[in-house]
């Protein structure tokens, strides 16, 4: 599905949240069995689910890989603050590097908080370079994730 802008907000029900709620914890459930936890026909879920994805509520689905089971992962979150007016050349080298899993514009004295995450400290050390390299870049601090003490969707 391709990434949608929406005009105006869309206002969710509290079958729609809770229907959200389930698919962000496995969007593999089947309809019959999404339809009897929260109470409506197996019809009324799947015209929910069209009805939020032409919203653009429901952009995409996805797998969700516990890293841990696969490799050792090291995660990091970057504070960066830019240079004036560099924001846009910045992003443009950012999303060409593979490690970095999302970027967040933040309010405060910082820009945004780049996740990074890499295999081990050594690949870790060289994609901070090579952000610190990015023209526009003007300050990182950034700190090792030690350990995850739970991980939540987004609140709905």
């Amino acid at each position: 599905m391709d990434e949608q802008r929406p005009t105006s907000l869309f206002r969710l029900t509290e079958k729609d949240k809770q229907l959200l709620a389930l698919l962000q914890l496995n969007a593999r459930e089947p309809t019959a069995s999404l339809a009897r936890k929260i109470g409506v026909s197996r019809s009324a879920v799947q015209e929910r689910i069209n009805r939020l994805e032409k919203a653009g509520v429901i952009t995409g689905y996805s797998v969700r890989i516990n890293q841990d089971k696969l490799q050792q992962t090291v995660n990091c979150f970057t504070m960066t603050s830019c240079t004036n007016k560099s924001y846009t050349d910045v992003m443009t080298a950012l999303r060409k590097l593979d490690s970095i899993q999302a970027v967040y514009a933040v309010s405060g004295e910082w820009d945004f908080i780049i996740h990074i995450a890499t295999h081990t400290l050594g690949e870790l050390n060289g994609e901070l370079a090579q952000i610190n390299l990015i023209k526009g870049v003007a300050h990182t601090s950034s700190y090792i994730v030690m350990e995850t003490k739970f991980n939540r969707r987004l609140m709905l």
